[in-house]
């Protein structure tokens, strides 16, 4: 089953901050994950995961690595990177955004 989200357009464009307490506090990533991701919060999951988001990042005009860490690397506690790329897609989304994903993916989650 697979989900589909335009990120820009049902969340928002700029995609910048990690939680309520970063920058403005609105739009920040535990809120996103929560939104669109919850789901995926538990190890059960990702054994065996039978669901898949695609991401539509055409309307992102920003993404920040505060935000890139705390809504995708944060599942590097349950999962390798690879996998939480087969699981949550990355669509229209362009190289410089998907590089600040990857390092924080590959870095892991820092949960600050």
């Amino acid at each position: 089953m697979k989900k589909r989200v335009d990120v820009g357009k049902e969340f928002f464009v700029d995609l910048v901050n990690r939680d309520e307490h970063q920058g403005d506090g609105l739009f920040h990533a535990k809120e996103f994950r929560q939104k669109y991701l919850t789901e995926m919060d538990n190890q059960d999951f990702w054994n065996n995961p039978q669901k898949t988001i695609v991401l539509d990042f055409q309307h992102v005009e920003v993404l920040g690595p505060s935000f890139a860490n705390e809504a995708f690397a944060y599942f590097t506690k349950f999962a390798k990177p690879e996998l939480i790329k087969t699981v949550i897609v990355f669509d229209h989304i362009s190289q410089v955004k998907m590089s600040t994903i990857n390092v924080e993916l590959e870095q892991g989650y820092k949960g600050y």
